[in-house]
Parts: structure tokens; sequence; C-alpha cells
């Protein structure tokens, strides 16, 4: 070998030296330096691509914002092309607007008049475009408001283009495009909303809308809430010297609701109709829908315990009412879907009589026509129809709810096909028209990825991929491990899922941290992608960490899900206490170092944790806990316990006030001072049986935070806590 082949060699062997002490290095990264990358480093795993599409009406294409302009990509060709003529766009825009501008002015669009138009907004003006004949026009909508998590409330369109309908001061207006507004409701004020519902419909039952146009555009209906009987509960924001009170109308378990009523407004008469909904109040009236043909207006009603639901259809003119049909269950019945079809005849029910969810076929004089499924997965939800070619799809829990999956089925019960090909998660999207899907998969091992799809599951392009750095799978972190263990009453398996620090040594010992929620149907551990999310990270500290379903969770059938009835706060904590017993078999899980964290319903399975189970848990963190059901709603707590009055035995034995004597370990509280959901009333009545008890705990308040606290101190004390506490090893 000459001098300059051994130059070379030495070179090549001191460059693949270096190299592999580099890439030791990074995989050395341990601790609290790992935890610090995993929880502030997004570029570590990322999404790139598309994951939900845009679609244009006629759903043949999809669209982007991109290049300071609209692109459109045809769904089977791939092809893309500009979906506005951009220069006829904006010489219109600059000729209403006496402006000067040379790009598009507004970066988000809808679609309106089936597509022939398009509304934008350019600060506080909204303009409307027609795409064929270039015509533009101006105006100031009404402001828009915020209602129960956010939901946006504006202007919505009649089904002809020639109105728009808003809320302002609890009355309906509508306005024509040259602006002329008529008040169709002039009675409406706090306690009495017309078109825009109180907090706990769409808390509670998703009831988010409250008006509804015809689809002749002749007819308005809406649904008018009486809080009068309701309790009002003082939210004080005393951040300032000083300070402001919001009366908040909230329904406890027991107490009032508010009264419900349906009226049919006429837009050119103004004549209002009430729509008959029988003699007693004490219900519940919600899912307001006009039959496709508009002939008929439909709403449900529910009975106080929430077993027993009616479909009703209207006369529009007169407000009288037929039955169509009735459903029950002997616990609860969680909201049905109700899709009227465009024959004018028909729709889809789902209902879980059976014990399971499936979809049922009826006409409209209320015959069942055909039970079209009997999976018995259950079904998840109706994804959408092609009623062209006589198709309906559905998603549908398997393997104890741990996959989900697409199918589709016939309307006359033949041709059930699954869609979707991977075992894992599929979140399936159906395109306007239903001629093709979008498909978001992951599993245990699988990172997310989207796909498209034509309606019969043939697979056309990817669309988006997780995308993994080198310097992330230099960390060498442990694949979170699935486990099944028994109920507590030995009877079921049930699923958990386990992350261990990078640095595992099986021949040490790890405090246990659950993080929990635990509410009735509330899931945690599914077959998708996990190994950098929020638990891996904390993980990292030196903790094993655990995530468990419990008796009463979906996916499982109606039966399954019906054990937590009239008991909420015991089975799923027993169940929790055997995941514990069950890991700490293991011989690095120490048994006498057990932490528990999680919100809400979480917070709640936290507190009651640390007090009746003070043997298995010594360390928890709570955020906004419910700590007495008869201080939370009436819909959602009704549901699963029905009143005070009918279940004391239930709800006493659900109640962490009653087990304040027996706090043994230490216990962390945190609660958003102005929360409207749960109310921060609730930590405040455990922390007083705590001090009569001279029980030692900690407490932090969050000036003007709801029930999601924002303030980063309150993830960071948590894990503080947990440290200070378990005392994990650290790097």
């Amino acid at each position: 070998m000459n001098k300059y082949s051994k130059a070379i060699s030495i070179s090549i062997i001191i460059f693949i030296f270096l190299f592999s002490l580099g890439s030791n290095t990074q995989a050395q990264v341990r601790g609290k330096e790992l935890y610090k990358k995993l929880t502030s480093d997004r570029n570590l795993v990322k999404f790139e691509g598309l994951s939900r599409l845009k679609w244009t009406p006629d759903g043949e294409y999809y669209y982007i914002f991109k290049d300071k302009t609209f692109k459109k990509t045809a769904a089977v060709s791939g092809n893309e092309s500009s979906l506005f003529n951009d220069s006829a766009l904006i010489n219109a825009y600059n000729t209403l607007s006496s402006k000067n501008v040379e790009e598009l002015p507004f970066k988000l669009f809808m679609f309106i008049d089936k597509g022939n138009k398009i509304r934008f907004m350019v600060k506080n003006t909204a303009y409307i475009y027609d795409l064929k004949t270039s015509h533009i026009i101006s105006y100031v909508p009404e402001k828009e408001f915020t209602g129960v998590r956010g939901r946006s409330y504006s202007e919505v369109f009649s089904p002809d283009f020639k109105y728009r309908a808003f809320i302002r001061d609890y009355n309906i207006f509508i306005q024509d495009l040259e602006g002329k507004e008529t008040s169709l409701t002039k009675n409406g004020h706090k306690d009495l909303r017309n078109g825009f519902p109180d907090w706990v419909y769409p808390e509670e039952l998703g009831q988010y809308k409250a008006f509804w146009w015809s689809p002749d555009s002749k007819n308005i209906a809406f649904m008018q809430f009486d809080e009068s009987p309701v309790t009002k509960y003082p939210i004080v924001h005393d951040v300032d010297p000083k300070p402001e009170y919001e009366m908040q109308s909230y329904p406890k378990a027991g107490a009032n609701n508010p009264i419900v009523r349906f009226f049919v407004v006429n837009i050119k008469t103004k004549k209002i109709t009430r729509i008959e909904t029988g003699l007693e109040t004490n219900v519940y009236l919600y899912k307001g829908q006009w039959t496709y043909d508009g002939k008929e207006f439909t709403y449900m009603r529910l009975n106080r315990w929430q077993n027993k639901v009616e479909l009703f259809a209207a006369n529009p003119e007169t407000g009288t009412v037929r039955i169509i049909l009735t459903d029950k269950d002997k616990c609860y019945i969680e909201p049905n879907d109700v899709i009227f079809l465009k024959d004018k005849e028909h729709f889809l029910w789902t209902s879980e009589r059976s014990g399971w969810k499936e979809i049922y076929l009826y006409d409209l004089k209320g015959n069942m026509v055909k039970q079209l499924t009997e999976t018995k997965l259950p079904i998840r939800g109706i994804l959408g129809l092609n009623e062209e070619n006589g198709w309906v799809y559905f998603s549908g829990s398997e393997n104890k709810g741990l996959e989900s999956s697409a199918f589709r089925i016939k309307l006359d019960g033949s041709g059930l096909e699954k869609l979707t090909k991977g075992t894992g998660s599929h979140s399936v999207s159906l395109s306007p028209g239903g001629n093709f899907y979008t498909d978001s998969f992951s599993s245990f091992s699988s990172p997310r990825k989207s796909t498209l799809h034509y309606a019969n599951g043939k697979f056309i392009r990817e669309l988006g991929n997780t995308v993994i750095s080198q310097e992330f799978k230099d960390f060498k972190l442990i694949k979170p491990e699935h486990f099944v263990f028994k109920s507590a009453e030995g009877k079921y398996d049930l699923d958990g899922i386990m992350y261990k620090p990078a640095q595992f040594d099986k021949s040490k010992k790890y405090p246990l941290i659950l993080s929990v929620y635990g509410g009735p149907g509330a899931k945690r551990v599914y077959n998708s992608y996990n190994l950098n999310g929020s638990s891996q990270a904390l993980a990292q500290l030196g903790f094993i960490i655990i995530s468990i379903d419990h008796r009463g969770i979906s996916g499982r059938g109606k039966d399954f899900q019906n054990l937590m009835y009239m008991n909420l706060g015991q089975i799923e904590l027993a169940d929790h206490v055997a995941a514990v017993k069950f890991i700490t078999k293991r011989p690095y899980v120490d048994e006498q170092r057990v932490g528990i964290y999680g919100h809400s319903y979480g917070g709640y399975l936290t507190c009651i944790a640390l007090l009746k189970a003070s043997d298995v848990f010594q360390v928890g963190v709570a955020g906004a806990p419910v700590t007495d059901w008869r201080n939370y709603d009436t819909i959602y707590t009704e549901r699963y316990m029905r009143r005070p009055q009918d279940n004391p035995d239930g709800y006493a034995k659900g109640s962490c006030m009653n087990y304040a004597k027996d706090l043994k370990g230490h216990l962390f509280i945190h609660h958003g001072a102005v929360d409207n959901n749960v109310h921060p009333g609730n930590s405040i009545q455990l922390l007083q049986a705590l001090l009569t008890h001279n029980k030692k705990f900690d407490f932090m308040f969050y000036p003007e935070q709801r029930h999601g606290i924002r303030f980063k101190r309150y993830g960071d004390s948590r894990v503080e806590y947990f440290i200070k506490y378990l005392k994990p090893e650290l790097n």
C-alpha cells in the first residue's frame, strides 16, 4: 500500500470514528436534557404534506393556498391549476374598494351558492364574488361572537342566498344583500334566548346551532331558551381593584334546566308559529332539522333520565306534530344520528338498542325498512353517503376499541365492505358527493400518514406523512408497550400502555405515574403512533408512565359502557388500582412511589384516588376537578347518575368530601379562577373539607383562566411536584 492510500485509509478511519463518536454522544442525551428536547423542539417529529383536504363543492378537486394564490389539484389525475382567475377577482375587488392591490387580498374564504360564489373578508368588510360573472358586492357583516368552547357564531345565508340571518341581543334578524334589515323576533334578552343556545346544551348535547333555514328559504325554525328557572352562579374577575361579575346560568344536577321551545317564523309575514312539544317542560328538546324537502321540521325529545328519546315531525304552518319513532335504553341514550335522504321518503337512524351501535333505515312514517348493519363493532358514526350509487359510509371500532376502520354498505343492506387497510387507527373523511376519501392512519409501529382513495378503497396517492429527524432517531427511545390486565373483579381484559425512560435499567426501581381521565366512554388506549407524546417525554425524567382503559369505556358495546351507570368514581378507580397492582408486580416498578394526574374528570379521579386509595397512590396532581357530582351540570351528570334524589348513595360514594379525612399522600390541586365549566367552588369545597380535618395539601389558583389553564406554570409545577415527592433518578 502506498503512502497516498495509507493517508486515505487513515482519514476514513478517523472520519468513521468521529461520526460514531458524534452519534453515540447524541444518543446519550438523557434525563432532563432529553425531556426538554422532547417538549420544546417541534422539528424532531413533524407532519409534512396534507392531512385533511379542503374540497371544491363538486368534490372533484382539493385546494390549498400557496405562493400567494390558491391552487387546486384534480383528485384523480393530480394535475394542479389555479383555483380562481386571480386577475379578474383582483380587478373586481380593486374597482369596488378603490384599492390597488396586486395579489389576492385574502387567505381564507368560503364557497357559497353551490360553489358559484365565494365569500371572503378584508378587515371588517365582507365580499361576495361571483366566479362566473366576476360581479362583486360588499357589506359590513354583523359582528361574530363566541359561545361555548370557543364556537364562533356568525351570519347564516339562506339556501337561495338572498338573505343573511344572524343573532343580535338574543333576537333573530335577517338582512338582504342590499342591506335592508328585518327583526324576526323582538322579545329576546339574556334569559330568553331566541336562536342562541345556553351553556349546557352545546357542552353536553352538541347543540351549537339554534336556528335553521328551511330548504325553500321561506322560513326559519329556531330554539328559544328560557333561562329564568336556572340558578345563576357568579364568576368573579378580580385581577383589577374593581372586580367584574359574570352571572352564569348553570343547571346543576337535580336542579332546574332551561325551558326550551321550538318556533317557526315566516320571513315574509313575520308570523311566528310555536311547535308542539308537549306539556312536560322537564325534558330535553334538541337536534332540530328540516326534512330534505322542507315539508316538515323534526326534533328530538329526551326524557330527564335520558333513557328514552322520541323523534317528532312538525307541520311548520300549524305547529302540530306527529311522532316518528321512539328509542329506549335500560340506562341512558347517547345522542343519535338522523340523516334524511334525497328521495324525500327515508332517513338513516343510529341506535344502540341491540347493545351495539348500528344503522337503521326508516321511512318518514316511522316504519323500520331495514336494519342496515349488524356489525357489532360498534359503529362510531356515519361518515357520509353517496346516494346516487346507493352507499352509506361509516366508521367502526375493532379489537376492544383499540383499532378503528372505515366501511361502506349499500342502502339495501347488502355489500358490506371494509375499506381501510392496515391494523391501527384510521380517521377517514369523505369528499363532497362521496367519490373520494382521505385516510389518516397510524399504529403503534407506524407514524401517521395521510392518503387519498377512491370511494371503493382504491389507493390514489399519498398526501402527507410523518418525518422523523435523525436527531430523534438517535435518542433511541423505547417504544411504548401495550399490555393487557384484568379488571378489578377479574372478568374483563383491559388495555394499557406503558412508557419507559430511554435509560431504562430493569435492575433498578422506578416510580410509577398514571395519566388519567376516567369518565364514561373515555377511552385512553389506541393502536396509534405515540413515540413522541407528552407521556414519552415525562418518562425521560426517570418515571414509568401508564394510561389504561377501565370498564365503561366506548368501543366495546353499550352493555360494557353501562357498567359505570349510577356509580361514577367507583368502577374506574377500582380498575386503576387493579392496573397499579398488576404493573407493580414487575420488579422494576416501585409500589411505594405511585403518582396520578389528570384534568377535569381526570382531576376528579386523581382526587378520589388520593382519598379513597391512599394505600396505592402517594402523590396526585389534579386540574380543575369535579369534587362532588352535585356540583356539575344536569345533562352530563344525570345521564350517568340520575338526579341526586334518585341516587343518593351513588352521589355520596362519588363525593371527594366524604373521604377528605383519609388523605395521607401529597395532593396538589390546580383550578382556573373563572372556570365556567367546573366551577372553582368544586376545589374550594374540597379545601374546606381537607382543612376541617387538618390535612396538608397544595393548591394553586390561576387568575382569568377558564377550564383550560393556559399558564405554562401549570404543567411545570406538575412535573416539579412529581420529582419532589416521587424522587426519580435524574441525569
